[in-house]
This record gives structure tokens, C-alpha cells and sequence, in this order.
């Protein structure tokens, strides 16, 4: 068995999720409300320092890598009771906005591959869509009947899932006319 690389935090960092942006870079979201960017030349040594560290204002329990079709990557943080949107090319915060419930123990965000409009989820039961542009909220759904752990949009946008502690995985149409 191979030994693994291993890249160490500070004492008493909790990583909360990890996600790769590309092959030899992994991101690694934190219990501090960072998200650290992990450069691994090669794999050969674990690297001394992160090559950027994006900041939010409470731990970090959710986070998607989305490229749209303009060819902008984004990254969606669900932290505290915000929903954060991040350029990954220039690592700058595009959109912060708040949310009508906490993100602390469960719930997140994502973001649709078009880039008009984002869900988020959490502990309240409901499943919330957003205008991506204004923050504002365009419907508010019921299904569950446990708190949401984690919800993404399909591929081609057209429906998302969303799935709780209740044990059911619900499929949502992205237009809810339809």
C-alpha cells in the first residue's frame, strides 16, 4: 500500500469539505471560514503553504466548483447564514448574500449551470431557489420531512436533488411551471 501525501492544517482546523478544481490543485474548506488552495507539484512533497486562501465569515458547510458555459468557473460557499459566489480565476468574491436560514449544521448551495439562479437548503425543511443576479427569492418548496443535508443541480439543468436526514432523495424540475 502507498503512503499517502498528507497536508497538514493548523492545530484544531476541522476540514469540512474538500473538492478538486484541478488535477494538481484541491481545495480544502475549513471549520475557520477558509478555503485553502492546495498546489501539489507532482505529489512528491506535501506543499509548504497554500497558493491562495479565500475567507468567509463562519465555517464552511458546503461548497461546489461550477463551470458555466461562458467558461467562468465559480465557486459556491454555503457558510453561516450566507451563500457566497467566488471568481476562481482571479479568487475574487463576486456575490454574498444572506440567508433566511443558518447553515451550521447541515444544508448548502448550488448554483445552476446557466448561472441565473442558485437553491439553497438547510435545517427549516424548505428548498429555496434564488435570483443569482439580485439575491432575491423566486420560490420556496416543501418535501422533507428531516433537516436537507445536500442538494446540486443536474448536469443540464433541468432538475435539481435534493436529500435529507428523513432518507428520501427528492427531485425538484427546475421550472416549477413545467
Amino acid at each position: 500500500m502507498k503512503t499517502p501525501l498528507i497536508i497538514t492544517h493548523e492545530k484544531g482546523v476541522v476540514i469540512t469539505k474538500v473538492a478538486w478544481w484541478t488535477d494538481e490543485t484541491v481545495l480544502a474548506a475549513c471549520s475557520d471560514g477558509t478555503i485553502r488552495f492546495w498546489l501539489l507539484d507532482g505529489m512528491a512533497q506535501p506543499p509548504p503553504e497554500p497558493i491562495t486562501i479565500l475567507k468567509v465569515d463562519a465555517e464552511v458547510r458546503d461548497m461546489e466548483l461550477s463551470k458555466l458555459a461562458t467558461g467562468q468557473e465559480i465557486l459556491t460557499v454555503a457558510a453561516g447564514t450566507k451563500v457566497n459566489f467566488f471568481d476562481l480565476q482571479d479568487a475574487k468574491l463576486l456575490k454574498s448574500y444572506p440567508m433566511p436560514i443558518h447553515f451550521k449544521n447541515e444544508g448548502g448551495a448550488t448554483l445552476h449551470p446557466a448561472g441565473t439562479k442558485f437553491v439553497a437548503a438547510g435545517s427549516d425543511l424548505w428548498v429555496r431557489v434564488f435570483d443569482y443576479e439580485t439575491g432575491q427569492e423566486l420560490e420556496c418548496h416543501k418535501g422533507h420531512h428531516g433537516p436537507i443535508r445536500c442538494m446540486r443541480y443536474a448536469p443540464d439543468g433541468t432538475t435539481y436533488a435534493t436529500g435529507s436526514e428523513d432518507g428520501t432523495i427528492r427531485l425538484w424540475k427546475t421550472d416549477a411551471q413545467q
